[in-house]
């Protein structure tokens, strides 16, 4: 079995072979340690809901019945905006320049790579020309949302300021209007261009609804939602905008609050994960260094080579299995 494989992939197809399990072990590592999850999951509406529930028993039919009519809007909108086009996902993550472009760097760093392979480690020109591929269709995406992630992080750390902003605004008797160009002039990036986005979408004729049926699909977060729903809720009712702002802004706060507690939690299973995946790596290459004789079996031979492989196999998928028992979603 072993000669046959090997006879059919050849030395050069085993290395690549094993090349790509090794990125794939060390990029699931990478991924337990560096870019946790990020999001809301579907328990967010659901404390939403029951959030409006209470809502409902103190306003009345009429103000349960917009409640639902808004939830359930913008429970279309989430449903639409699963499946959009890359050039809304590069304005999401706040990226400039045109799709073409993108996927043109991209290709450029999988020829390097590809060239890299050929002339370092001797691979063969017909493997190694699948990292330019590899780089357009994989790398892309995964840039491309870790961008988004990042700045819907920085956009939920400032978004209770901005309300708090907003509650004040209201307080001393600006309009909501005006108080949304002092957030859009006073605080950073990036929430202070969606509030820009819609002061001059309003300023030229869109409706506030509109406006912000936009930003949820530039923004697409839980506390967007919630925003959005207050606004339309007390604009066509009316009562107190600044209490429920308020209130508003202090759950956002405790959401923040229980995300880094539970940050905090499961920080020693994150350490426990990039310890056992860098373990095996590092006992490795400490081995070959004393011994290279000895560790030398595992590259030189067919039976190496495919215990690598398969070592290598398993423990990406341990590390991912890890990563997904490690997701906490609030």
């Amino acid at each position: 079995m072993y000669s046959t494989l090997a006879q059919t992939l050849g030395i050069p197809g085993l290395m690549a072979a094993m090349g790509g399990l090794t990125f794939l072990a060390v990029y699931g590592m990478l991924h337990v340690i560096l870019l946790p999850a990020a999001g809301a999951s579907g328990a967010d509406r659901i404390k939403g809901e029951s959030g409006s529930d209470k809502n409902k028993k103190i306003k009345g039919p009429d103000r349960r019945k917009q409640i639902q009519e808004q939830l359930r809007k913008q429970e279309e909108m989430r449903k639409k905006s699963s499946k959009v086009p890359l050039t809304v996902l590069m304005e999401r993550g706040g990226l400039k320049g045109s799709v073409p472009s993108l996927y043109t760097k991209f290709a450029i760093f999988g020829i390097l790579v590809a060239v890299a392979l050929i002339m370092g480690a001797g691979i063969s020109p017909a493997i190694a020309v699948a990292a330019i591929p590899f780089s357009m269709i994989i790398l892309t995406p995964k840039f491309v949302n870790s961008c988004i992630n990042r700045q819907q992080k920085k956009f939920i750390a400032e978004f209770p300021n901005a309300i708090d902003v907003l509650v004040r605004g209201v307080r001393t008797g600006l309009p909501v209007n005006e108080g949304m160009r002092v957030i859009a002039r006073e605080l950073p990036d990036p929430v202070a261009t969606e509030f820009r986005i819609i002061t001059e979408s309003t300023s030229v004729g869109v409706t506030l609804e509109d406006a912000l049926s936009r930003f949820y699909n530039r923004m697409p977060l839980s506390e967007v939602n919630f925003f959005n729903i207050v606004l339309s809720i007390q604009k066509q009712t009316g009562g107190n905008l600044a209490e429920a702002m308020g209130n508003l802004s202090n759950t956002l706060r405790e959401r923040k609050k229980l995300k880094n507690k539970i940050k905090a939690l499961s920080s020693e299973a994150k350490a426990s994960a990039g310890i056992i995946g860098s373990l095996p790596f590092v006992l490795g290459s400490i081995i070959y260094l004393i011994a290279p004789e000895y560790t030398s079996l595992l590259f030189t031979t067919t039976l190496g080579n495919y215990m690598v492989a398969g070592g290598l196999f398993w423990m990406g998928c341990g590390i991912f299995m890890m990563k997904t028992m490690m997701d906490f979603e609030i």
